[in-house]
């Protein structure tokens, strides 16, 4: 009975340590996946930004009202935002 009790015991025991080895590994994953989603957004966002800067330099004094108007609206969204 003695063996028996042992050997249970050291099942649970192994079981526990199979338990939270997967449970690092799994929060190995998902700080990974948080990583990258960050590095993507990181690159989402310098895109963005080289977009809305070509926009900003581009030369826009040949046109004229309204549309003149919403070209200067947009420079005002893209100032605001990358202040």
């Amino acid at each position: 009975m003695t063996e028996f009790n042992s050997f249970n015991k050291e099942e649970s025991q192994q079981r526990i340590r199979l338990r939270e080895e997967k449970l690092r590994v799994l929060q190995e994953e998902k700080d990974a996946r948080i990583q990258l989603m960050r590095r993507q957004q990181q690159a989402l966002d310098e895109q963005q930004k080289a977009v809305d800067l070509e926009f900003m330099m581009k030369d826009h004094t040949i046109y004229q009202e309204p549309m003149l108007q919403l070209i200067l609206d947009r420079k005002r969204e893209i100032v605001a935002r990358w202040r």
